[in-house]
């Protein structure tokens, strides 16, 4: 395992293509001799990877990324908890006030690294109504509502809780539904088992709920408070734990949230039909695809709106086990669900977390599967230069054969082809040769088709609308720059120099603010993929920019910016570009091998090397 010298050289040289012995020095404060002994001891535990010495100071080569990452991984996962981990918990335990010295001590840091990292935490507690105050003479404290402090715990990913006291709290949960009128899912169960485990945690340490008294009485009516009480009763016996009755109304909250039952018995009222109908009429409207005309898809939405309504009107949530994998692998279903929670936001004055969207996108995902044959329908023209009768052999030919792949068909004999304007198709299929200059891709077929050429106008038809991939990434936008102050100066000077090449409108930065305003583009520790919030491009492209150091994003520091535009057409014709974009942010080893070959030439044989996947 790492100790903390040996992770904070690890970190400069994963930060900076070199580091002198007297930079490495200052960081750890250690002498250089120190600095030598311990990168000499790093080499020989370290896997794929090794730090280099010469002229130019230090420097880590990474040879092979996965195992390097497997590195980093096999330590993080033994390793004491992370220095914002330590100060989430400080705060949140404390009664007391906390002094900047005494926490530097703590954390043998200077009070400018400390700063940095309370400006971290309290970016992330501001999304919970949190601040850390400060009282002058006697210090810091954590100020805000109890429940809002149990939400950020149980959104804080480096939150530890005891397995054992977990497999408790979860039998006695498991016994009480038993005995009710009540269905719940695994992954449900785990979400409600945590809260609890909070709750508890909370309470042994004498921080308690505070629901005022005419909320009290309204939770007390949901049916699923006698099955707070119940629960409440054994957790007293068994465990300890204080009966109150705000903690049993806190509990009933998560119950009526993750109800599985109430989706069969509840009706579905005329403001859910209303906010479904509204969400695909958004997204047909972007994605021009018929979602309104999905009944399954309705009904899907509507029952997970019943018990999503009452989480957020008790303010609850629901973790979403699979957020990560749906953001980076269903990238289109995740941005149309981004679009179509807007709708619900505006409805509740809510902001939905990124697990609520996932869980959207999962039902959108499974309409658009379900719809690809839609996908890629094209206005054709057929030229035959024989008679009328070819000519409806043909036609007859062309539906019988490729009507997934038909929007609308027309047939003309050559001479009526002055007459008709071309702009409208998508493609001609001729018998005879023509000599004018289109647009559109022409296509040689003979009179009498044969088995050969139905093979050869399926591929042709297939490849209608596949672009070159790599035009969607130009040479012209892959930059590498030292690093940015903060997110919004990287989205600042990465569309200025889009604007060089491409034509964009002007508030197209604001519109690429606002998608992030709705949920945040990082994906993990190396890469953020901004884009607008609608489609106002003439073009599709993406401006890859590679970070010398990290940039923090919101809550992850980005090495990677693949900040897109994408054009005004359907979205459902851009499904090659998402397939790459999604192999790109969902696979650390592309990233990594990118970070340390900052050159397009080698960012063009990974988009050849995705393409033939």
């Amino acid at each position: 395992m790492l100790d903390k010298n040996q992770k904070m050289i690890i970190l400069e040289l994963m930060n900076h293509e070199t580091v002198s012995g007297s930079n490495l020095s200052s960081v750890i404060k250690m002498s250089t001799r120190s600095v030598r002994t311990i990168i000499k001891n790093i080499n020989e535990d370290i896997c794929g990877a090794k730090i280099e010495s010469g002229s130019f100071g230090y420097r880590l080569t990474i040879e092979t990324p996965e195992t390097f990452l497997a590195y980093l991984q096999r330590d993080q996962n033994g390793k004491e908890e992370s220095r914002l981990a330590y100060l989430f918990n400080r705060f949140i335990d404390c009664n007391n006030y906390l002094k900047i010295d005494d926490l530097c001590d703590e954390l043998y840091l200077s009070r400018t690294q400390l700063k940095q990292s309370l400006k971290e935490l309290r970016e992330y507690l501001h999304d919970f109504d949190l601040t850390i105050a400060t009282k002058a003479y006697y210090g810091m404290y954590l100020e805000g509502d109890e429940i809002n402090k149990r939400r950020a715990i149980a959104h804080f990913e480096e939150y530890q809780m005891d397995f054992d006291i977990l497999q408790r709290i979860r039998d006695i949960v498991i016994s009480s539904i038993a005995n009710a009128d009540y269905v719940i899912s695994d992954d449900v169960l785990d979400n409600l088992v945590a809260h609890l485990y909070i709750a508890y945690y909370r309470v042994m340490k004498k921080e308690y709920a505070n629901i005022d008294s005419e909320w009290l009485e309204e939770i007390k009516e949901e049916k699923e408070y006698s099955l707070g009480c119940a629960i409440m009763e054994l957790m007293n016996k068994i465990m300890a734990m204080e009966y109150r009755i705000e903690e049993v109304a806190y509990l009933t909250m998560h119950l009526c949230g993750k109800n599985s039952k109430q989706l069969s018995n509840n009706y579905i009222n005329q403001e859910i039909l209303d906010i479904v109908k509204e969400m695909l009429m958004i997204i047909e409207k972007v994605a021009n695809i018929p979602f309104q005309a999905d009944l399954n898809l309705q009904l899907a939405l509507s029952l997970h709106l019943i018990p999503l309504v009452k989480r957020i009107q008790y303010g609850t949530f629901m973790h979403n086990p699979l957020k990560d994998e749906i953001k980076s692998k269903l990238i289109m279903a995740y941005e149309l669900a981004v679009k179509a929670c807007v709708v619900i936001n505006q409805r509740f004055n809510c902001t939905l977390s990124e697990d609520e969207i996932a869980y959207f996108a999962l039902h959108i995902n499974l309409s658009l599967e379900q719809k690809k044959y839609n996908f890629h329908r094209n206005n054709i023209l057929v030229i035959c230069s024989s008679g009328v009768g070819s000519a409806r052999l043909l036609e007859y030919f062309f539906k019988e054969n490729f009507n997934d792949y038909i929007e609308h068909l027309e047939v003309c004999s050559l001479h009526e082809l002055e007459n008709i304007s071309l702009t409208k198709f998508d493609c001609i299929f001729t018998t005879v040769p023509l000599a004018i200059k289109v647009n559109i891709p022409i296509f040689l077929i003979n009179n009498l088709i044969n088995q050969r050429d139905t093979i050869k106008i399926t591929n042709n038809l297939k490849q209608l609308n596949q672009a070159n991939i790599l035009d969607y990434f130009p040479e012209q936008l892959f930059f590498t720059y030292e690093s940015f102050s903060s997110k919004e100066e990287a989205i600042h000077e990465i569309i200025n120099e889009c604007k060089k090449s491409y034509d964009l409108p002007a508030d197209f930065e604001q519109y690429v603010l606002q998608r992030e305003a709705l949920a945040t583009t990082e994906f993990n520790d190396l890469i953020a993929f901004p884009h607008s919030n609608k489609p106002v491009s003439n073009a599709t492209f993406v401006a890859v920019t590679i970070l010398k150091k990290p940039l923090l994003w919101k809550k992850h520091k980005i090495r990677i910016i693949l900040l897109s535009a994408i054009e005004n057409k359907a979205i459902k014709e851009l499904d090659d570009f998402y397939k790459i974009i999604s192999n790109i942010i969902s696979d650390s080893t592309i990233q990594w091998n990118l970070i340390n070959n900052p050159n397009y030439q080698y960012f063009k044989e990974i988009i050849e090397r995705l393409e033939r996947l």
